[in-house]
């Protein structure tokens, strides 16, 4: 190797060295160098990334993009977010920039890197805001939009049914009036507290607007989404808080009650406040599935 090249890859580490964004080169299947920033924000010393690929700090979403570069030829410039896991099991996330460049008198693959966790974390949490009701923490008439679309999608392609349940907190005017609507607001962010504990993971509680609420059960049949409104309405009976919350529950199940989001939210509707309007006042529970009685 000619002395002006030794000379060009030394000032290339004391300069990588200085820097405060990561850099990764590649030779065949390991590391070939890192500079101390990768240690950094990886977690990792530079003698453990030196026994490394660059593919194994990568989420598994990430892997297939850098596989796309490695198996291109050496003018390719790729550059990509891309999401990695740090030695503690932190997901941190990347701008990286990829070439192939000549280093240490071999082909190699240069990644150059900007830590944009911070960005990327405000962002999520700037949707999460949009999706949420911010009196009580669930999801929003969007988020509730967003899970039918997608609940529609997937029976349309597994042939199985989904249902809705629509919730109504009963009395809520009456709440308000005799205590207070500070009160009234507790009543729902109550209820809201018993959707999030006894729904399962995949099931996606929202709040419909005003006193109303929706939750979406995957998987569910109309006997499963029957006892799932059971449950509800069980533990907000056992509840001995004041004043005491009750619910009309409306059903609606994919797809014998409808087979786009809007059906189904009618039906579910329909049922809901047709049983509201033969309950008497602190009646018990009373719910049906959409097209049954």
């Amino acid at each position: 190797m000619g002395a002006g090249l030794l000379s060009k890859e030394a000032d290339f580490r004391t300069l990588a060295e200085a820097i405060a964004g990561p850099i990764f080169i590649g030779q065949g299947n390991r590391l070939h160098y890192v500079n101390h920033a990768a240690e950094i924000v990886t977690g990792y010393t530079r003698e453990e990334l030196l026994s490394m690929n660059f593919r194994d700090l990568l989420h598994s979403d990430s892997r297939e993009l850098i596989l796309d570069v490695e198996r291109a030829g050496q003018e390719y410039i790729a550059q990509h977010e891309v999401k990695i896991l740090a030695r503690s099991g932190e997901a941190r996330w990347l701008e990286i920039r990829i070439a192939k460049i000549e280093f240490d008198g071999a082909l190699s693959t240069l990644v150059s890197a900007f830590d944009v966790t911070e960005r990327k974390q405000a962002e999520e949490q700037l949707q999460l805001l949009a999706v949420t009701d911010p009196l009580t923490g669930l999801g929003n008439y969007r988020r509730l939009v967003e899970a039918l679309d997608a609940e529609v999608k997937r029976s349309e392609r597994t042939g199985r049914p989904f249902a809705v349940l629509l919730v109504d907190l009963d009395q809520l005017k009456r709440i308000n009036d005799l205590y207070g609507h500070l009160v009234g607001s507790q009543a729902l962010c109550r209820f809201a507290d018993v959707l999030r504990v006894h729904c399962r993971a995949i099931d996606t509680a929202t709040r419909y607007g005003g006193d109303e609420f929706a939750v979406i059960l995957p998987e569910t049949t109309a006997s499963e989404a029957r006892l799932a409104a059971s449950r509800i309405h069980d533990r907000l009976a056992a509840d001995s808080r004041q004043p005491p919350l009750s619910v009309s529950i409306g059903v609606a199940v994919y797809p014998h009650s409808g087979t786009t989001m809007e059906a189904l939210l009618c039906t579910a509707d329909r049922e809901l406040y047709g049983m509201k309007s033969k309950q008497e006042k602190h009646a018990p529970l009373r719910f049906t599935v959409g097209g049954n009685s």
